[in-house]
């Protein structure tokens, strides 16, 4: 009883929250993401770390775009999530270039990913790592049960500005 209460809380959480992100216009995403790109390009775990791995934007996510040129411009490896729909797992896989992003395969969500059965280098199994996300920091836990060394930075619209938090 308790689990299906939890379960139509974050649904409803989700649909609030899907619901807020569609009212902001495109004008603020923008404005809000830029902000957030600089506050990522002067926190200390950003400029210290040299592999970071980065989620592609959706429509009515931040836009991450800024920040992946900045993650090449500055010599680092960047890192997006390949997404494998048969058997619900994602990797964090190696990006060659800012400019590899439009010739990627899109994924049924119309999401740049890599294709499932090319190789690439894959984060967690080559060092530690950077990682950004929207959603529940999952890439964490990941890189406890591997000792690895990681740093999660959740990148979350607010409505007054844009803030982030580091775990």
């Amino acid at each position: 009883m308790a689990v299906a209460a939890v379960s139509s809380t974050k649904q409803s959480l989700r649909a609030e929250l899907k619901r807020r992100l569609r009212a902001l216009s495109a004008e603020e995403r923008l404005r809000q993401s830029r902000l957030l790109a600089q506050k990522v390009f002067t926190h200390s775990q950003y400029q210290k770390s040299k592999r970071i791995s980065i989620f592609l934007s959706m429509q009515d996510e931040i836009e991450t775009e800024e920040i992946i040129k900045d993650i090449f411009q500055q010599g680092k490896t960047c890192f997006i999530p390949r997404y494998q729909f048969q058997s619900n797992h994602m990797d964090m896989v190696k990006l060659a270039s800012p400019e590899e992003i439009s010739s990627l395969p899109k994924t049924s969500w119309n999401i740049h990913q890599p294709s499932e059965v090319e190789v690439r280098e894959e984060a967690l199994s080559t060092g530690s790592l950077l990682s950004s996300t929207t959603s529940e920091p999952v890439e964490m836990r990941v890189c406890q049960l591997l000792d690895a060394s990681c740093c999660t930075v959740l990148l979350h619209f607010s409505r007054h500005d844009c803030i982030y938090e580091v775990q």
